[in-house]
């Protein structure tokens, strides 16, 4: 392990590089024993950080206080070959190295949907980030973002407050938390997920970590929804990232005044999906089962949102309301009623089949 720290510690700057030299060396250990930078096709300036810093007492104190954070009680380091490492983040062309992974590790595994947006949300977009992430934790869904303040919160807060898993991805050292502000809330995600970073200890939260902190944001998950952003918002690059991952991405729409919602309208031109509820967000993943969150009676249920759409078209958010059914609920509910060809769905919500 104490290789693969100092190889990390040495390329995480540069994504994909220290996989790269273990394909050309055969292991953590000869890249730093054998490095040659006569011999090796990398810049020049990271060859003299091999040369000069690999083996110097620095290094190896801070590499050794990566180790020791790793030994700490839910405190974990995987690397690409880790049975933990996420399959989904494997895929990536320049995956991270090694993950430091401080909470649940099996939560890295689950099933996640990205929220990302602006930092200075309106208050509407702070209330849409909260019900989806709430909507999509309950129904199943690991909520994934950044621990930003702004949209990255209320998603983190929405999924807790349907006793959700979420994960919040860093941009700075494992052993840090950012904003500073937010320490509380990452203690609260520490009982409901973890934290990531591909940062060893003591790295601080640099501009430039963040495009690279976006891709993990984004490969851990099936899909990203972008909730409000402008039009040169971070939460774009993080979008352009999911679609080049084949990732799904999705934006909720807002007023064609607000400068809030031009980054959501720009992705709907280019080809992300338009969500106005969960559903549009469900329904892309076919194979994804609808977790219930509590054992319901079908045929009395079902009955009850068939006698609703007797008076016409409604949406889910609607008879949620009207039935007192939970979103999980209501949702296998729909589904249900919908394979049976009972129901179908259209631009004014659900309606009866006849009725269409």
């Amino acid at each position: 392990m104490f290789a693969l720290l100092s190889l990390h510690r040495l390329t995480v700057g540069h994504p994909g590089l220290a996989q790269k030299l273990v394909q050309i060396y055969g292991s953590s250990e000869l890249v730093l024993s054998e490095f040659d930078r006569r011999l090796t096709p990398i810049a020049p300036a990271i060859a003299s950080a091999f040369t000069q810093s690999a083996f110097s007492k620095e290094h190896q104190n801070l590499v050794e206080a990566d180790r020791a954070w790793g030994e700490e009680i839910s405190r974990h380091v995987i690397s690409v070959d880790h049975p933990y490492y996420p399959l989904r983040l494997k895929s990536l062309s320049e995956p991270p190295f090694l993950l430091f992974v401080w909470g649940d590790l099996d939560r890295i595994a689950s099933d996640q949907i990205a929220i990302v947006g602006s930092r200075k949300p309106t208050p509407l977009g702070v209330s849409n980030a909260t019900r989806m992430a709430s909507q999509l934790a309950e129904v199943g869904f690991t909520i994934t973002s950044g621990m930003a303040i702004g949209i990255d919160a209320a998603a983190h807060r929405g999924a807790m407050e349907a006793s959700g898993g979420t994960i919040a991805v860093q941009g700075c050292g494992a052993d840090r938390i950012y904003p500073r502000s937010h320490e509380r809330l990452a203690l609260r995600i520490l009982e409901r997920g973890c934290l990531v970073s591909e940062y060893p200890t003591g790295f601080p939260a640099y501009a430039r970590h963040f495009p690279q902190r976006n891709r993990i944001v984004t490969g851990l998950s099936r899909g990203t929804l972008v909730v409000e952003a402008t039009e040169k918002s971070g939460s774009l690059i993080s979008a352009r990232l999911a679609m080049e991952q084949g990732r799904e991405v999705f934006a909720i729409p807002g007023s064609i005044r607000s400068r809030q919602s031009e980054g959501c309208h720009q992705l709907i031109k280019q080809g992300a999906k338009l969500v106005t509820s969960v559903l549009d967000v469900i329904e892309e993943f076919h194979d994804f089962e609808v977790r219930r969150s509590s054992p319901v009676s079908p045929s009395e249920n079902e009955q009850s949102v068939l006698s609703l759409l007797q008076d016409g078209p409604r949406h889910a958010d609607r008879m949620v309301e009207e039935t007192q059914l939970s979103i999980a609920e209501l949702l296998a509910i729909l589904i249900g009623l919908e394979i049976k060809g009972e129901i179908e769905s259209g631009s004014d919500g659900y309606m009866l089949r006849k009725l269409s």
